[in-house]
């Protein structure tokens, strides 16, 4: 199946952070529904964590058939439009009770519209692959990379894209240069953001409205939308600090340095939506659409890219949120709002857990002291 230009237009829809087990929302997979009957696109990409690896549904019976049920869940409203699509891995979807990416790959492919393939079995991660998008004249005039960005480091922190990876961009940049007569436009889809997602937010006072808390090296810093660098509007918001790899693998350098690569947009961090632009490459996130799982409430939702054939770099992005189908059911209110004010990360409430930690320590401890005072009397 061939991806191509329509009257020199092309639409894709991403959707991330569906996060979800066999016992899938049945709200996730209606907003999919809904969402690919409003935007009409003509791809789909899905930006990892398709499924809650770490989710204890799917420790009990067969493990694989499981996760099948989970993929499949996520994947039928895409089926039922007859959209091609293609995937990335996230963090989750090969964490504890999971199996293994090649595998969960397998249940992928077994859909007719999966556009999605593993280019080199050599390199880090799996599925790591690039579509592009022909034009009239039969050449590639938008090309898409999709890349793998691992899961964690030894440390438990966010990986980073490898150099083996990064190897194979540039090998591929330079085939699709050659084949072409030139550097063919291109936009990447990973799930965890390069560090340099930061330079689109300015710290901030502590209380400032639409900032977030920081955390690890940014412990004890808030940070906000930056107007320097950011589109900031009614659809921007930042609703956590990027969680992004511990060490900067350079990755954004090598995607930046031929001027090939025009954008780069992520998922993970759920409660985040916004674009801008920093070196001349736009970067973004899209919402977490999962209602599984924590999420930005009524704020959950798809991105969707509008490209013209003629100057793909100059393309539109924008928002369909669960706010902006009427009368659409949350379904189950309670776990609605709980999964709405779930905190996003450990991260996140490690002070209250070290609090209370301290708190029953403090208490033990006097106890402790008294009890012996008493014993000395």
């Amino acid at each position: 199946m061939e991806l191509k230009f329509n009257n020199g237009k092309f639409r894709i829809m991403q959707i991330a952070d569906t996060q979800d087990t066999n016992k899938t929302s049945p709200v996730t997979v209606e907003f999919i529904r809904y969402s690919l009957k409003i935007v009409k696109p003509d791809f789909v990409v899905f930006t990892g964590d398709q499924i809650k690896g770490y989710g204890v549904n799917l420790a009990v019976g067969d493990r694989k058939k499981n996760v099948t049920a989970a993929i499949n869940n996520i994947l039928k409203p895409v089926d039922e439009a007859g959209v091609p699509f293609t995937f990335v891995f996230g963090n989750h979807d090969d964490t504890t009770f999971s199996i293994s990416k090649k595998e969960q790959f397998e249940v992928y492919k077994a859909h007719k519209n999966c556009l999605a393939f593993n280019a080199d079995d050599k390199i880090d991660g799996y599925c790591n692959h690039n579509l592009t998008v022909l034009g009239e004249n039969g050449k590639a005039k938008l090309n898409i990379f999709l890349i793998d960005s691992l899961s964690m480091s030894a440390g438990g922190t966010c990986a980073h894209v490898s150099g083996s990876q990064l190897d194979w961009y540039k090998k591929t940049r330079e085939c699709l240069k050659e084949e072409n007569g030139a550097y063919v436009p291109s936009i990447v889809f990973q799930h965890i953001p390069v560090p340099e997602i930061y330079e689109l937010l300015e710290e901030v006072p502590k209380g400032t409205k639409g900032s977030a808390k920081g955390y690890r090296k940014y412990s004890g810093k808030y940070f906000g939308l930056n107007p320097e660098t950011t589109v900031i509007d009614e659809r921007s918001f930042v609703g956590e600090t990027p969680s992004i790899p511990a060490e900067n693998g350079g990755e954004f350098d090598v995607l930046n340095e031929k001027g090939d690569v025009f954008g780069a947009f992520f998922g993970h961090d759920h409660n985040n939506s916004f674009v801008g632009e920093y070196k001349g490459m736009k970067m973004g996130y899209c919402q977490g659409c999962g209602f599984n799982i924590y999420g930005p409430g009524k704020n959950r939702g798809v991105r969707i890219f509008d490209f013209n054939e003629e100057n793909p770099a100059d393309f539109e992005t924008y928002t369909l949120t669960v706010k902006d189908i009427e009368n659409f059911d949350v379904g189950n209110h309670l776990k609605y709002a709980v999964y709405t004010y779930a905190p996003s990360s450990f991260d996140s409430v490690k002070p209250y857990i070290k609090g209370g930690i301290a708190a029953v320590m403090g208490i033990t401890g006097a106890a402790v002291v008294n009890h012996m005072i008493k014993r000395k009397k």
